[in-house]
């Protein structure tokens, strides 16, 4: 059986999942191939992840006179959208992406040709209309919600927001917002793209499936699925506390808080609430914060030191910092089935989070880690201040940390339902090919 993935970026949390899974699909001998759409020179070296190179829809010299005249109004229009609802957005507030592009992306099958399709997180790279439309009716398309962008007319989270439910607009993500705003024009087409296609609807997180269930946008046929994100244990695990702190070039004895993010200024992940929790603090133990993520941090004065690293894309590099840190912060306001802190976990690292989305799935309160109420920083500042000051309990908690681990996001566990899901998907896509 041939899998083809399908992820924007070689990097990130949802690429790093997609080639996990990739990889593991070939030791089993599959043959599986990531593909993705935008990087860096060199940023990936492997025959099993490719760049994809899109193509046109060939016409005939007459017709691609008309073709040319409805490209051109097409792309007009999709640049109005834009302009309109989506180029002034502030800085900081949550991605937000459209279903047409003004540019097609349609891949070419014959040099794919295969007999599952597993979508990853697809935003920025595939222009709905055209990128489903070249892939053949009859193939089973497995999708992994990383987000909730695949079921919403363009948010990758809705803050609450249920419009999705009902086909979106007046979008208050997006500016001058209305009832035909960019929001119905992605829901729309969105939902056209997907019609009669055979979808296997894939969460790490039964909140966020529970979410897409609730979606419209999908075909009555569609199927959905709870598989938990997996981790290969044997490279993400725990190390000596002191080891990994001198390793990192950290001299302290401090209590160590770690929080970390693709970019630490999304609203969404919390800083802010953190940095608020911290001068909240009731602990007597000195601590000190072991950060990473893009971006800058802001200007604080509510703890002594912080030890950033900066963006960090490497398993050796995540390992030492989750290892050395004491307890992970996961302040997400909302969120799937966030890694930073499953990949704590791995490491043996007691988690403190807010009880949002699919966080308390794996953050079993006073077992694997601390829950505080949504948006409460009193509340997380007294959870983070008790794990502080409890050190055998925190050590406790991270041995019951990594035993959940063990026991529910061990990859080949993942693999393994996947593989069954595509075997199930490619039958079921023979099934609808014969009738």
């Amino acid at each position: 059986m041939k899998i083809s993935h399908f992820n924007t970026f070689p990097y990130g949390g949802a690429a790093t999942a997609a080639i996990r899974l990739n990889q593991q699909l070939r030791k089993s001998s599959h043959d599986s191939q990531l593909y993705y759409s935008r990087s860096e020179k060199d940023i990936v070296q492997s025959d099993s992840i490719q760049k994809i190179e899109t193509c046109e829809k060939p016409v005939g010299r007459l017709a691609s006179v008309v073709a040319n005249r409805v490209k051109r109004a097409r792309q007009k229009e999709i640049y109005r959208l834009f302009n309109e609802h989506v180029a002034m957005r502030p800085p900081g507030v949550e991605t937000f992406s459209m279903a047409r592009l003004p540019n097609e992306t349609r891949l070419n099958w014959p040099e794919i040709s295969s007999d599952v399709v597993h979508l990853h997180w697809i935003s920025f790279f595939a222009d709905y209309p055209s990128f489903f439309d070249s892939i053949p009716a009859r193939i089973p398309i497995v999708w992994t919600l990383h987000d909730m962008n695949a079921f919403t007319g363009g948010c990758h989270y809705s803050a609450g927001c249920e419009r999705f439910k009902t086909g979106c607009g007046s979008c208050s993500q997006v500016t001058n917002s209305g009832p035909r705003d960019v929001s119905v024009d992605s829901f729309k087409a969105k939902r056209r793209a997907l019609a009669n296609r055979l979808i296997f609807v894939v969460s790490p997180s039964q909140w966020m499936l529970d979410l897409a269930q609730q979606s419209p946008i999908w075909p009555k046929q569609t199927s959905f699925h709870q598989i938990n994100l997996g981790f290969d244990l044997k490279k993400m695990h725990p190390i000596e506390k002191q080891k990994a702190r001198e390793l990192l070039g950290i001299k302290s004895d401090a209590v160590l808080i770690g929080f970390g993010a693709d970019d630490v200024n999304n609203q969404r992940k919390g800083m802010s609430h953190l940095l608020s929790s911290l001068a909240k603090l009731t602990a007597r133990e000195p601590v000190e914060c072991l950060t990473f993520g893009a971006g800058e941090l802001p200007e604080v004065d509510t703890i002594s030191k912080f030890h950033h690293q900066g963006f960090v894309n490497s398993a050796e590099r995540l390992r030492l910092i989750y290892s050395a840190a004491d307890l992970v912060v996961v302040p997400s306001r909302e969120d799937n089935q966030p890694q930073v802190g499953l990949e704590a976990m791995a490491c043996g690292t007691p988690v403190v989070a807010f009880n949002a989305g699919g966080i308390p799935e794996y953050v079993h309160h006073g077992k694997t880690g601390l829950l505080a109420s949504v948006g409460n920083e009193e509340e997380l500042a007294k959870q983070i201040s008790w794990m502080v000051g409890n050190g055998k309990a925190r050590e406790e908690m991270g041995v019951n940390a990594r035993s959940l681990m063990e026991k529910s996001f061990e990859v080949k566990q993942q693999t393994d339902k996947h593989i069954q899901l595509y075997e199930n998907a490619a039958l079921l896509g023979q099934r609808s090919k014969a009738a």
